[in-house]
């Protein structure tokens, strides 16, 4: 194998392929990445077998070919040398991997043979993609839901996106057991169901948060000029695998086993207290108070709404350092309410959502809030209450 390829576009391929390479696999061929030239392109591959990357890189190949290498050194090396261009060949069992100019840099780096590389699904030529996202949508979902899925894996099922598709529209949910997020996209044109599938059939499909964050980061580093830059999914059900294709690059995702819950049970409807206010005073008032809120066991605070003031206040006491106090004003519809949050899940959704100015429901201090953005009925973000 034998080819040469910008230094710039084969380091940019290099670092989103090592995300994706887990730091210690349990089979040291998963630690490589596989390199495959043929006919002006370079085909390169990385798997932790839960998620996958393959991308399409142009190159001037001189001699066809494959094998696996080590991501982090072939990474490392390509994002350090100083040059437009890199020569780059297979040399018994190694790597060679040089810069073109005549008092340049190489490296020859082990290799290991291609055979027993992991096989990623591939998307037919005659598929269609189940669905379409824009770059813009792929980002709104990664912002405001992938953050608020679990992180462990005690329950798999939670630390899943799940995709309720319809026809001409998804909703897209990740919870962890104590907040939820809820976003509704409208697609750019209707979904492709089977043909023995009901128009008003919805089909559910749960993927991890990794893949939207991976994905998200993709949308972003392989924009293209000459492109629509529009996200094709693709539902491969026999290999229970989702494939993103984004112009060059294609994310390959093992779907979640197992039955998400029922979160629309827990979206209560109607409110007892509603609240409008600028996001940016939240943000200032719990500034204040998680100074002392960072060091109370779970973060809590104590929000209180006043209608007769028209203020928020949010407060936090630690018995042996004090306490701090911040309000804020708002336009308050019903009873006055008194709940106690964790300031770190207040602090997450004020980060995660562009909005400028938040509704907050409210039923009772035991009952979850709700925070929307204003105007936007497409979006909502759930917090359960903490005793007080």
């Amino acid at each position: 194998m034998e080819f040469i390829s910008n230094q710039d576009t084969l380091a940019k391929h290099l670092n989103a392929l090592s995300r994706v390479v887990n730091n210690k696999p349990g089979l040291p061929i998963l630690a490589n990445i596989l390199v495959e030239a043929d006919k002006g392109k370079l085909n390169v591959v990385a798997t932790d077998l839960e998620l996958g990357l393959r991308s399409r890189i142009g190159a001037d190949v001189t001699k066809s070919g494959k094998t696996t290498v080590p991501a982090k050194e072939f990474a490392e090396f390509v994002n350090t040398v100083n040059a437009k261009k890199l020569s780059v060949q297979t040399e018994g069992t190694k790597l060679r991997v040089s810069t073109t100019d005549e008092h340049g840099s190489h490296t020859e780096i082990n290799t290991i043979k291609p055979d027993e590389y992991p096989t990623l699904p591939t998307i037919q030529p005659d598929k269609k993609p189940l669905f379409i996202l824009t770059k813009d949508q792929v980002e709104t979902i990664h912002t405001r839901v992938s953050f608020a899925t679990a992180t462990d894996d005690v329950k798999p099922v939670m630390t899943g996106v799940l995709i309720e598709l319809e026809k001409d529209s998804a909703t897209f949910v990740g919870a962890d057991g104590l907040r939820l997020s809820r976003q509704i996209i409208k697609l750019v044109s209707p979904a492709n169901f089977d043909e023995d599938e009901k128009t008003s059939s919805t089909k559910k499909i749960l993927v991890s948060a990794r893949a939207f964050n991976e994905l998200a980061s993709i949308v972003n580093e392989f924009e293209a000029e000459d492109s629509q830059n529009i996200v094709e999914v693709y539902l491969l059900e026999n290999a229970n695998q989702v494939i993103f294709k984004y112009n060059e690059v294609e994310l390959s995702a093992r779907m979640i086993d197992g039955m998400y819950p029922d979160y629309k049970a827990v979206i209560p409807t109607g409110y007892q207290t509603r609240a409008t206010f600028e996001r940016k005073d939240f943000q200032d008032s719990l500034k204040i108070v998680n100074i002392i809120a960072r060091n109370v066991f779970g973060h809590k605070i104590i929000l209180t709404e006043n209608k007769e003031e028209g203020l928020i206040s949010l407060s936090a006491t630690r018995s042996e350092v004090g306490n701090n106090e911040s309000s804020f004003p708002a336009k308050i519809e019903g009873d006055d309410m008194k709940m106690a949050f964790s300031a770190k899940f207040l602090g997450d959704f004020l980060s995660h959502v562009d909005g400028s100015e938040i509704v907050f429901d409210s039923i009772a201090p035991e009952q979850a809030g709700v925070f929307r953005i204003k105007g936007d009925k497409d979006f909502l973000h759930l917090i359960m209450p903490m005793r007080f």
